[in-house]
């Protein structure tokens, strides 16, 4: 008999799942769930929530294809379509950063083709859009989702459900009830922000922000001398203060090679070794198997991470201290320049390509560690791994360093304490560092995806059937990221939803975590390998 399956969330990790389930030689039913008026999207790539300025941070090369690559679907997109997003159709390649709405009308188109495959292949598929799942369960006979429509509360059954819901970004709160706004629920469409500005991150969540806050006030120019930014109204008192505890620029994009080339010591086999011998010390074997590979693939770097000490506690700092002491944009400029040189040269950076290359292992690996070897990890090496794959696109670096030289941007380290505070006299914030004080008109938290728990689940009854405590869901959390209420049988609840997901997986994230999540689930809730090469029809 025919699997009927429910899908909640429409965005990438949906669309990813979907496409699992059509290679399925056994055909089934499908109903995709949607609270917003157009599945396929997703919350990053929507118009509602992203600017045309706003870039993806990955190339095609490194999003998992669908029934095609995102380099094939742009390139059959006529010149027309392409050019109101500043896309040259003749320049597109496989490692080009382009706008983040382009990626969700990618994922959209996809999402109607595949319903046109899926169809034609036997199985019987529903979208249902403005359809938001309010409470989901396991019972006797698999699965019940309570639905509000236009129409009012619905409950349906379903054999299984995967929970795809993707990011929630929801709106951080101070503990008196202020909200900030963020970059994607509550900036674009504020009606008055500033002048003073300060925004919590420094990273790609925080270049998101200060692109929508130039995106009000003026435009970015190519000229003979780089890229430039014009504000619209010269009188015009805006500036912005972008804030995080190291007060670090990420670094610009680099070139290696990818697929990822094995590593010479930091091996399967090797990792699996130092698994083998317990929690105990876990960290510190993964960690001594990291500089044993950075021995191998960059000496010299070695030498000066050897020349420090550095050890799993201290690498972050020794990695790091030059770039902490130096001007910012000074760096980036650098940096910029260093990363685009290489990248024409098919120039690779060793050390920085072996970090790239090791940090899932220990991503798969990180639930199996002590908490305090988890908690070691996330104050140091963590970061390092952070840093080293959340570089971001050239055109993200000219932008932060043209609105620098506009004097519209700076950079403040805030360390780790710091008190952000609602002013009581007139609106605004003012972030206490020390003996300074920090005054803005307008806080954008824009500090990216943390990891949800359980009690943010918006599904009460399944809650209650997980149960409460710091490690319930981790104690019912399979491999393949089904949901074991009832023992000794198969799962009737798969929880792919990313923000939930991060404490066990900490670098489980972006688009080929979103396909990595949906394969696994997919396969695990058919019985079966997918064989998605099937689908590949363009």
């Amino acid at each position: 008999m025919a699997l009927n399956i429910a899908i909640v969330g429409g965005g990438p990790t949906g669309v990813y799942a979907l496409h699992a389930l059509v290679a399925a030689a056994e055909p089934c039913f499908i109903t995709l769930f949607e609270r917003s008026g157009m599945a396929g999207v997703g919350m990053p790539y929507s118009p509602q929530f992203a600017t045309i300025n706003m870039l993806a941070n990955i190339g095609s090369i490194e999003i998992p294809p669908l029934t095609e690559t995102y380099q094939a679907w742009l390139q059959r997109q006529p010149a027309s379509f392409l050019a109101p997003y500043g896309v040259d159709g003749t320049a597109i390649s496989d490692r080009g950063f382009y706008p983040r709405i382009l990626l969700g009308m990618f994922f959209r188109d996809q999402l109607e083709l595949l319903v046109i495959h899926g169809r034609q292949h036997g199985h019987r598929i529903a979208i249902r859009e403005q359809q938001n799942v309010v409470d989901l369960a396991a019972d006797d006979h698999g699965v019940r989702l309570t639905i509000a429509g236009r129409e009012g509360e619905t409950q349906l059954s379903f054999d299984r459900a995967i929970i795809a819901s993707g990011h929630d970004w929801g709106s951080a709160n101070l503990p008196n009830g202020v909200v900030l706004p963020n970059p994607w629920t509550g900036l674009i469409d504020a009606p008055q922000i500033g002048p003073r500005i300060a925004i919590l991150g420094t990273s790609l969540s925080g270049i998101d922000a200060v692109v929508a806050v130039a995106g009000r006030i003026g435009t970015f120019d190519r000229t003979a001398e780089g890229l430039v930014f014009t504000r619209h109204d010269a009188d015009d008192r805006t500036h912005v203060t972008m804030a995080s505890r190291t007060g670090l620029l990420p670094e610009t994009d680099f070139y290696c090679p990818l697929p990822y080339e094995a590593c010479a010591v930091f091996t399967p086999a090797a990792v699996a070794a130092c698994v083998s011998q317990g929690q105990d010390g876990l960290l510190d074997r993964l960690f001594a198997l990291f500089m044993a590979e950075i021995d191998v693939a960059d000496p010299a770097f070695a030498a000066h991470l050897r020349e420090v000490d550095a050890n799993a506690d201290t690498v972050f700092g020794a990695m790091f201290a030059r770039r902490q002491a130096s001007d910012p944009f000074a760096w980036a400029r650098a940096d910029l320049a260093q990363s685009v040189a290489n990248a024409s040269a098919r120039h690779t950076i060793p050390w920085r390509y072996a970090v790239l290359r090791m940090h899932e292992a220990f991503s798969d690996h990180y639930a199996e560690m002590s908490r305090d070897d988890r908690r070691r990890f996330d104050g140091s090496l963590r970061k390092v791994f952070v840093d080293n794959y959340a570089a971001v696109p050239p055109l993200s670096m000219e932008r932060l360093i043209a609105l620098a030289d506009a004097g519209l941007l700076s950079i403040e380290a805030l360390g780790a304490d710091y008190a952000i505070a609602a002013r009581a006299d007139v609106p605004g914030f003012t972030i206490a560092v020390g003996q300074d004080t920090l005054a803005c008109d307008t806080l954008i938290d824009a500090r990216g995806q943390r990891s949800l728990t359980v009690g943010s689940l918006p599904f009460p009854t399944l809650r209650a059937q997980i149960g409460e405590g710091e490690n319930a869901l981790e104690s019912v959390l399979t491999d393949s990221f089904g949901l074991d209420l009832s023992p000794g049988e198969p799962p009737a609840i798969y929880l792919a939803a990313i923000s939930f997901l991060m404490a066990q997986h900490p670098f489980i994230q972006g688009l080929p975590g979103s396909h990595e999540i949906a394969v696994a689930v997919c396969a695990d809730l058919l019985g079966s390998t997918v064989e998605e090469e099937a689908l590949r029809t363009a």
